[in-house]
């Protein structure tokens, strides 16, 4: 019964439905709307390609619009999206703000391409764009050029060379380096400005190779002129507390000459050029003498390295004395070293400053710049090992005589030594006397009357002694010979060219046929030279002096052989020995350039450098005894 019901109502149902819809003429439409489509929201931009400046992040706005109102959401894609976003509101910005000197587009171009997307939640639309980065100039990494040369003892070829970029390994972190040309020049270009350092290489002369440790500074380098990275402006480098006026002064260098830029070698017959030249070389070589004494020298320190070491004792030496070579200088820096591995007795010390200073005492330069070179080759073959020989205790007595008394020989021998070489043994073994006349009365030498004057010239095998007349008319009126007998004007006893005689240019050059008691004289007038005499001898003997009378022109050469200034060596053709009455008046004599330094005698000494008149005759500096007016010589204050 309940089913049937249920049927029955449904079909009633049915019924009166359809007559509410109307039948006949008279029934209204359906109410129903179809909902309307959707539309993809549009990117408005018509601007694809934009442009920003490096080290700054904003980009552009995608301008999007949706016809239906639907809100918004936007997104990146593409070959650079990661270096891109892009805000809620389309605001697209890089992520990191570019560096246009490191790019990181996919195609390092500074172009950097994707896609902005935009959606409604349903439909979205895609759009590409680009944003170039330009350059910030202000930003830019300024390239320097320093060009320069690398010096030492000469020119050093394939040397490294770099701006120190931190206190570690030299060039070790610097950003470019490069090596020197043959004739020591080089050319830097550098992203940052800095100290210049060097080191290695080796000499374009000997092919001596520099050790690492033989490290070069050049403080404030310019990039507008010529850089000179040398021994002395490495010692303004690593010693604060000299500057380049005070160590020209020390060293007695002109004041207008510029360390940092003036290559010496590059005239040495300047005569300022040539003294900085040798100076280098004194350098070098002190400087690898003191590495070799104490290998263990650390050489990067502030303090304890070799160059602030010697530039410090150069500050602190109180003396007017200018000489690297000074035996005294030379005794107190190694006095206040403080070497490692050995004791320093009277011994040691006095023969390791003997070989040092009379070697550097003996370089020399004639405007030949291998000599330079030649002077640092031997002394890093033939000093070097002796020092070593010397603090442990195995040196003989003839290699440390062969070092202080024979240095130009040692140097001369060395092979590979050029024959031009001994123009420079020439130029030490040369003096030069000034002859004038007072009539026919007499010859004037040196200002000394050799008539009154017992005027005595010594020399040795090698030596040159010229004659050089004050004017024409002198020798032209007096002819000057030389005889081997007393006032000859005669000339039956004068010697010729087979003796060392060269009458045109009145030149004596000493060979083993010379007489040794040579007698020079007038050959017209008699009487003119009657009291002197030329003699030859092996060696300076002080008991041929005559201390009883003041004697002027006396040749001397030698080298202090024994005692605490032991090396100190030079010669002189202005000797003047006190009277015996003198008492404590001390009398100046002027050297010539061998090594440089100023001798002289106190006036209570009996011989001429002797500490007494019964000891050796041998020099002593005015740099190594302090003017005093004791009896004892070398009892005097050093400094």
């Amino acid at each position: 019964m309940k089913t049937i019901f249920k049927n029955t109502l449904n079909i009633s149902l049915i019924v009166a439905l359809s007559a509410c819809g109307g039948g006949g003429g008279g029934g209204g439409g359906s109410d129903y709307t179809t909902p309307p489509s959707n539309s993809a929201p549009t990117i408005d931009n018509t601007t694809t390609s934009y442009t920003t400046q490096e080290n700054q992040t904003s980009g552009f706005m995608v301008n999007a619009s949706d016809a239906d109102g639907n809100p918004l959401t936007y997104s990146l894609s593409g070959p650079d999206a990661s270096s891109m976003s892009i805000s809620s509101s389309g605001v697209v910005s890089f992520a990191t703000a570019p560096d246009f000197e490191n790019p990181t587009d996919e195609n390092k171009d500074n172009i950097y391409s994707f896609n902005a997307s935009v959606s409604d939640g349903t439909l979205s639309t895609t759009k590409g764009f680009t944003i170039t980065v330009t350059n910030d100039e202000s930003d830019d990494v300024v390239s320097v050029s320093f060009d320069g040369v690398v010096i030492r003892s000469g020119y050093v070829q394939s040397a490294n060379v770099c701006v120190e970029a931190s206190s570690g390994a030299v060039c070790s972190g610097s950003t470019s380096t490069t090596t020197s040309n043959s004739d020591g020049s080089f050319n830097l270009t550098q992203d940052t400005s800095g100290t210049l350092a060097s080191n290695e290489g080796f000499d374009v002369i000997t092919n001596q190779n520099n050790s690492a440790e033989n490290v070069m500074y050049l403080g404030n380098p310019t990039n507008n002129g010529t850089n000179v990275i040398s021994p002395l402006s490495t010692l303004l480098h690593r010693n604060t507390n000299i500057d380049s006026s005070t160590l020209k002064t020390k060293l007695n260098i002109n004041s207008n000459f510029n360390i940092s830029s003036t290559d010496p070698f590059s005239d040495l017959t300047n005569t300022t050029n040539a003294q900085v030249a040798t100076i280098n070389t004194q350098l070098v070589i002190l400087e690898n003498a003191l590495l070799t004494i104490d290998p263990a020298q650390e050489s990067d320190s502030d303090t304890d390295n070799v160059n602030y070491k010697i530039a410090q004792a150069i500050v602190d030496r109180s003396s007017s004395e200018t000489s690297l070579g000074n035996t005294t200088f030379i005794k107190g820096l190694i006095e206040n070293w403080s070497f490692s591995g050995f004791t320093l007795t009277n011994t040691i010390w006095e023969n390791l400053s003997a070989s040092i200073s009379s070697y550097l005492q003996k370089v020399y330069s004639d405007g030949d710049t291998n000599a330079h070179s030649y002077f640092s080759s031997v002394a890093q073959n033939e000093l070097n090992p002796l020092l070593t020989k010397i603090i442990n205790e195995t040196a003989t007595d003839s290699e440390l005589n062969e070092i202080i008394f024979s240095t130009i020989d040692l140097v001369e021998r060395a092979d590979g030594v050029s024959t031009s070489y001994d123009d420079i043994e020439a130029g030490l073994k040369t003096t030069t006397y000034s002859v004038s006349n007072v009539g026919s009365e007499y010859y004037t030498v040196d200002s000394v009357n050799a008539d009154s004057t017992e005027l005595v010239i010594y020399a040795r095998v090698g030596d040159k002694i010229v004659f050089d007349p004050s004017s024409s008319s002198v020798f032209l009126n007096h002819p000057f010979e030389l005889s081997t007998s007393q006032n000859d004007t005669s000339g039956v006893n004068n010697i010729g060219s087979s003796q060392g005689w060269d009458e045109a240019t009145s030149t004596l050059s000493i060979n083993s046929s010379t007489p040794l008691v040579l007698y020079p004289h007038c050959g017209i007038h008699s009487g003119m030279y009657t009291n002197g005499r030329i003699e030859i001898v092996e060696s300076y003997d002080s008991s041929k002096i005559d201390i009883t009378s003041q004697t002027s022109a006396l040749q001397v050469k030698g080298t202090v052989a024994k005692g605490p200034f032991k090396g100190a060596s030079g010669f002189t053709h202005k000797v003047y020995l006190r009277q015996a009455d003198a008492s404590d008046n001390f009398h100046t004599h002027e050297f010539n350039e061998y090594p440089g330094l100023t001798f002289y005698m106190p006036a209570s000494q009996g011989f001429h450098g002797a500490s007494l008149s019964t000891t050796d005759g041998m020099f002593k500096p005015k740099s190594h005894f302090a003017a005093d007016s004791s009896s004892g010589g070398d009892s005097g204050t050093g400094y």
